[in-house]
This record gives C-alpha cells, structure tokens and sequence, in this order.
C-alpha cells in the first residue's frame, strides 16, 4: 500500500514536472520561433538589397552587382546562393558561388512558376550539400525614364505581383548551420535546466514532506505503539497542524471510551459474579440443609420457597441484564402510539401500594389528565415501574412520593420526587451505572442496581430526557422530559404522532 507520504510526493513532484515540461516546450517553441524570425529577417534584409539593384532599362534588365561588395556570395568557405530569373524562366544572373564548384555548376535553387504575391521561405539542401533557407521575391524591376529636360529618373521596383512579362523573380539562400546549432543549444539548455530544476525540486519537496508530516509521524508512532494492555496511554503530538490536531482528539476520545468501557465491563463482570455469589451460596446451603433432614416436611416446604425466592432474585438479575444487552445492540424495535401519562402512572403504583403502605409512605399525583407522550407504551411503563420502584424502596418511611408534570418552553416532562436520606450530590454522576448500589457492601433487599440503568438505556431509546436534581433538603428528583418538536400534546389532539427525535444530553444519575 502507497504512503501518505508517496502520494503526495508523487503528485507534487509530478504536477510540477509537468509543469515545468510545459513550461519548457512552451519556451523552446517560442525562443526557436524568434530565432527562425529574426534568420527571416536578415535572409528578406540581404534579398531586398539584391532587388534594389535591379533595373530595367531600354528593354533590358540591368543587373548591377558587385562581388566586392558582396564577399559571401562568392567565399569558398561558406557561401551564399542567388539566382535572377525573369517571368518567362530566362535565367538573368545567379551568383558566383555556383562556380566554385563542379557539383554546384549544375545545381539550382527551388523555383516555382506561381507567382507569389509575399516573400516565401522555405528549407531546402544548398548546392553544395548543407542544409539552408531561401526566400523568393516576385518583383518588377525599377525603371529609368527621361523626363522633358533629358534628366534621368527611376521608378522604383515593386514586390507586388507581376502583371507584365518583364517581372522578375529572385531567390537567396544561405546555410542555416548556426541557426540549428542556435536552436539545439537553446533545446538542451532548456532541458538541462529542467532536470535540474525537478530534482531540486525532488529534493526540497522531500525535505517540505519530512518537516510538514514531522506530526503525522509522531502520531503514527504513538498509534502504533497503543495496546490494549495499555489503554490509559494518550496520543501527544506538540502543535500539531489543524488537520492532525482532529485526529489526535478523536483518537484520545476514542481511547477515554474504550478505557472507560473496559473499566465498566470489568466492573460489571465483579458485580455481576458478586450479585450471583451471595443467592448461589443460599441455594447451596438450602440443599445441604435439606438434604440432612429429610423426613421435616415443613422446613423442605420452607427451604423450597426460599429456593423459589432466591431463583427469582436470580431471574431478575439475568432478565434485566438480557434486556439491556438488547438496547445497547439496538435490537429492540419501537412502536409508537399515543400514551397517556397519567393512566401509565397509576397502572405502575398499584403492584407497589402494598410495599409503600408498609412503610407508611404517601403517594401524591398531580399530573394532568390530558398530558400525552407519542411513545412506546411497554417501554415507558417499564421506566415508571423502575423508577416508581426506587422511590419505594429507598423513601424513609412516613414521606411522600410525588409524581407530578409540567410544561417548560414547549416541553412536556414528568417528574417524580422523593426523599433520599442517604443521597449525596456525586452520586448523580454514577447512579445509572449499572449493578451500582449507595451501599457498597450491597446488603439488603432485593434490588440489585439495574432498575435505573434500565431506565436509561429506554430513555435514549425513546428519546426522552432524563434530568436528575438532589435539594438540599434531601429531596431527589428524577424528571423525564418529552421532545420539544410538539409531540407531547393534549390527548384530544387527533394530528398524526411523528416520529421521536434524539435525546438531548442527560444527565446521569441514579439511587
């Protein structure tokens, strides 16, 4: 697999190399059309100064060139071609460097018939072999004339396209080595300095690469050295850049969830074996009791129910845990309907009237009869029952229990408030956690601590709210709050239920 780190040197280095290739042809295209250009010129220039030296003059074209002046038409070393040609392909002059050799006697330059209105180039083979460049002119040839005094005057030539039999043509070439070695010069110069600019440019893109993924590394070194035997090991990368800063929170995030769920598995798994420890012992010792005494009816009777007792408190315990393994998994499916919260109530406080009676307990209701939750009914039930539940069994006796509702910015809740002696403000943090009891020797009773874990898990479920408060009076209150998108209405409403929203944060807590 490819690293980050080749990645992005390939497709830095490589976006930049096609650059500068670009930027290369781009260059060398342009340089060697100058080049060619301003050969053009010269080669037009020099051409230009032949034509002037032409002349037509009674009937006959003039050709007035001077080798003296113009050595390179005739140098051995080096020289240049021209011919003259009339319109009708009679050959008028052509220069001395055809002489200087056999081979070059019979050579010629490239003509064509057609008449050509601008100066045409073209690339051709010289004569003598090299490789060079011509340019033909079409032109009439200036005039002299005398006017009424016998005075002389010319009329000058034109490079217009011919119109009469005397136009002329003329054709100058000229080797073109230095103008190629200029042009390959000029190629490997730009080559070169694109060679050497990409692998400078290799080099300080690995060095930018090293310096900006100096985090990245640490990061993958920390990562990588993580174990599971090690969970409270935190990722630390000194001013980290925005990007890694992110994945070193989220990855710290992580590694709080994981510890924290490793702690509560292996917390959860002690208070589970402890929760059983106590009712197998019993249920031992019931056996050997009985076993020794046979013949006692009414204590085999007596250790049978004890036994029933002791399995039930154990059915519980699984029941509950069975239950909550299905909400963390998200297996448990909704069904919405329209619940009264009132009826829900006074259904969940029947089974417990005869355990609140014998504690002389009080039981107040001022919830309104038309309050209405878009809920589950089976699972809301089950969260009353639990909590309703908690208030009875830890309430010192002779107080009250209070189930009451309100409506607080568009929001319907429900909340039930009870005394709690033995509560103190830091239990609201842990009171949800599961198998937790205020008292740590978890001796007394039959609750277990996993009616308000229950509470919770059905609570995000339901996407109720669970907000916890403890007055310094004792008083603990436990309040559910429905959405705040207008699903909690008076029951006489006949709108449609929707769909229940996620739960706002909750804060935790259970006694």
């Amino acid at each position: 697999m490819r690293s980050l780190r080749t990645r992005l040197f390939v497709y830095v280095a490589g976006g930049a190399a096609l650059l500068i290739l670009l930027a290369g042809v781009g260059l060398t295209w342009t340089m060697a059309a100058w080049l060619q250009k301003e050969f053009d010129r010269g080669l037009e220039a020099k051409a230009r100064a032949l034509v002037a030296l032409t002349e037509e003059e009674d009937g006959r074209i003039e050709f007035d060139f001077e080798r003296e002046h113009m050595p390179e038409f005739g140098d051995p070393a080096g020289p240049e071609y021209f011919e003259l040609w009339l319109a009708d392909g009679a050959l008028i002059a052509r220069s001395p460097s055809f002489d200087l050799k056999e081979e070059t006697r019979r050579g010629t330059l490239i003509r064509t018939l057609d008449p050509a209105i601008t100066p045409e180039f073209h690339d051709l083979r010289l004569p003598d072999g090299r490789w060079g460049r011509q340019i033909r002119i079409d032109f009439i040839p200036r005039v002299d004339t005398e006017d009424a005094q016998g005075e002389t005057t010319e009329a000058p030539a034109s490079a217009a396209a011919p119109s009469s039999g005397r136009a002329a043509t003329l054709i100058v070439a000229r080797e073109r080595l230095r103008l190629d070695a200029d042009l390959r010069r000029l190629t490997v110069g730009v080559v070169v300095f694109a060679i050497a600019f990409m692998v400078a440019l290799a080099g300080l893109t690995q060095a930018a690469l090293r310096v900006g993924l100096r985090s990245l590394d640490r990061l993958t070194r920390q990562v990588r050295a993580l174990d599971v035997t090690a969970l409270g090991t935190r990722v630390e990368v000194e001013a980290p850049p925005r990007e890694i800063a992110v994945v070193v929170e989220q990855v710290n995030a992580l590694l709080d969830r994981l510890e924290a769920g490793f702690k509560r598995e292996r917390r959860l798994s002690s208070d589970i074996a402890h929760e059983l420890k106590t009712p197998v012992a019993e249920l031992r010792n019931l056996c050997e009791v009985g076993a020794r005494w046979p013949e006692d009816r009414v204590a085999i009777r007596e250790f049978f129910q004890d036994a029933r007792s002791i399995a039930l408190q154990m059915e519980r315990i699984v029941v509950h845990l069975l239950m909550l393994a299905r909400y963390d998994e998200g297996r448990e499916q909704i069904h919405t309907t329209r619940v009264r919260v009132a009826d829900v109530v006074e259904a969940a406080w029947k089974p417990l009237a005869r355990a609140a009676a014998a504690k002389r307990l009080e039981y107040r209701q001022q919830i309104s009869p038309t309050l209405c939750f878009d809920t589950d009914l089976d699972k809301f039930q089950l969260m009353v029952a639990n909590i309703l539940a908690n208030a009875v069994a830890y309430s010192p006796p002779g107080t009250t229990v209070l189930c009451a509702s309100d409506q607080t910015d568009g929001r319907s809740s429900v909340s039930f408030t009870n005394r709690a002696e033995n509560l103190e403000p830091q239990d609201l943090a842990v009171m949800f956690d599961r198998l937790w009891r205020k008292d740590e020797a978890r001796t007394g009773g039959h609750n277990v601590g996993l009616g308000l874990s229950l509470v919770r898990a059905l609570a995000d479920l339901l996407a109720i709210e669970i907000v916890t408060r403890l007055e310094p009076d004792q008083t603990f209150r436990i309040t559910l709050c429905g959405p705040d998108d207008g699903q909690n209405r008076n029951c006489a409403s006949t709108s449609t239920p929707q769909a229940p929203v996620p739960p706002g944060k909750a804060v935790p807590g259970k006694k």
